[in-house]
């Protein structure tokens, strides 16, 4: 069972870790807001957004779809109906599929930097890393989009609900081929996948499990018209199956049914959400008291997370501060640091692509390992010079081509002019801001002697110097 904080250890650190673990980070005066509201209101305003997001359909971005789904659904259609058509013409839908999955994926990140309801878009990247699914070989716009929406309309609901829209999700279906799963053929890699990293883990089923599983997803189609998942009766086997030691003319449902009743899954969902909230080795007890916390509400989601954002354990001292920060993490965070617009689009996903994670395109089912894997020696030097570019853009270059251009952070309540003048100040206010605690002494000694050497210049330019040395440290890296 999980240990309630007590109301005296609600305090600025921990509200600031509520909002980078639960979110994408936040500004000193959002977490001085969520500390007065205490720990309850703020949980609760996570779970239970005060207004949802309109409707996709509505022209308000960044809530709308991203531009062209619809005509590229109708393209889509039309090019069946005419199997005549010229390669070019089957070139030119390629290119344009490519270019639209780079709009979704930008559209996504906007929700994430914008969205009034985070927790959503956190859980919506949750679920992308857990049912892996990548543009790459899906190659239609629309339905990766689509598998999206699924993830955030479920994103606090209930798993088993979930599963279930996921074994019929087009994109889904594609990536692991069960598409093409039929009676003399039954198709085997959503069947081991979804025991061997969906739900159970390996060691809670056997190859028998696997096969019998498969003949049950047999007749699973889509209907390329008008996009949907249909039902084939005809390439189904109906047989009986032995699935995890009971025996039944199952189905894809019936098979997914057993699965969630199995000790094995509520424990392996919980460790995931563990290792993506809490740490990334959690240690057994809070892993056993999250899994417990899935049973007792029936794999409902929003009473586990409130339980869990409300536990001492997710606020211990080492949990605070210790987790690296996703590339995702570390971008969109950043722009809401420095109260900054995203970077062009193809300068933001070339920059995750450079950092390992690029939002609809993980690099296996496996989905992304997270942890120490998001930093090496590449990686880390990039995210040095790319926090550069996101302070200064392309200021002193007047010649960058257009799709790189970005202007310099405004710095004017960053770093306010009240405090340029004194040293000691500013860096704690600035250490406040970028780390939402003291820098260390080693730390706050370097930017002090950085200011020092400036004497007596507190230009836009110099703190921009300053930010860059604070964001390209240890700390900064962590969240």
């Amino acid at each position: 069972m999980l240990t309630p904080l007590p109301a005296q250890k609600w305090t600025f650190r921990t509200a600031a870790h509520l909002l980078n673990r639960a979110g994408f980070g936040a500004i000193p005066e959002e977490i001085e807001a969520a500390q007065r509201a205490g720990m309850e209101a703020t949980v609760k305003n996570f779970l239970h957004p005060p207004a949802d997001p309109p409707a996709v359909e509505e022209d308000d971005a960044p809530w709308r779809a991203p531009e062209n789904l619809t005509l590229r659904r109708g393209k889509m259609r039309a090019l069946r109906n005419q199997p005549d058509q010229p390669r070019e013409k089957i070139r030119e839908m390629a290119n344009e599929s490519r270019e639209e999955l780079l709009e979704v994926g930008l559209w996504w990140l906007e929700r994430m930097r914008k969205g009034r309801a985070p927790l959503v878009e956190k859980m919506t990247l949750f679920w992308h890393g857990h049912f892996a699914t990548s543009g790459q070989k899906i190659r239609n716009s629309y339905w990766m989009w689509r598998q999206n929406e699924t993830f955030r309309r479920h994103a606090l609901g209930n798993f088993s609900t979930l599963l279930h829209e996921i074994s019929r999700d087009p994109a889904m279906m594609i990536y692991l081929d069960l598409a093409q799963s039929k009676k003399s053929r039954p198709n085997e890699n959503w069947a081991r996948e979804v025991m061997e990293l969906f739900t159970l883990g390996i060691g809670h089923y056997t190859e028998k499990d696997i096969r019998e599983s498969a003949r049950a997803f047999t007749g699973y189609r889509l209907n390329l018209r008008n996009q949907k998942f249909r039902y084939e009766p005809a390439l189904h086997d109906a047989g009986r199956k032995t699935f995890l030691g009971q025996t039944g003319n199952f189905s894809g449902d019936d098979i997914l049914d057993l699965i969630v009743q199995q000790p094995a899954c509520p424990a392996w969902i919980a460790r995931k959400l563990c290792r993506f909230f809490v740490q990334d080795e959690p240690v057994d007890s809070l892993v056993s008291a999250v899994a417990g916390s899935l049973r007792k509400h029936d794999l409902e989601l929003r009473p586990v997370l409130q339980e869990l954002f409300r536990a001492e354990e997710f606020y211990a001292d080492a949990v605070i501060g210790a987790q690296i920060k996703s590339p995702i993490q570390f971008l969109v965070q950043a722009c809401r640091l420095l109260e900054s617009d995203l970077p062009p689009t193809r300068v933001t996903l070339g920059a995750l692509r450079q950092m390992g994670q690029i939002p609809l395109a993980p690099p296996n089912v496996k989905g992304w390992d997270g942890g120490k894997s998001w930093i090496n020696t590449s990686t880390l030097l990039f995210r040095y010079n790319f926090a550069h570019y996101l302070l200064s853009g392309t200021e002193g270059h007047p010649k960058a081509p257009a799709a790189l251009r970005r202007a310099a952070v405004d710095l004017s309540q960053i770093a306010p002019a009240r405090l340029r003048d004194d040293p000691a100040a500013l860096v704690a206010w600035l250490s406040r801001w970028f780390y939402q605690a003291p820098a260390s002494p080693a730390q706050t000694a370097t930017f002090l002697a950085y200011l020092k050497s400036k004497e007596p210049d507190r230009s836009d330019q110099t703190i921009r110097h300053l930010l860059h040395l604070m964001m390209s440290t240890p700390q900064y890296q962590l969240t």
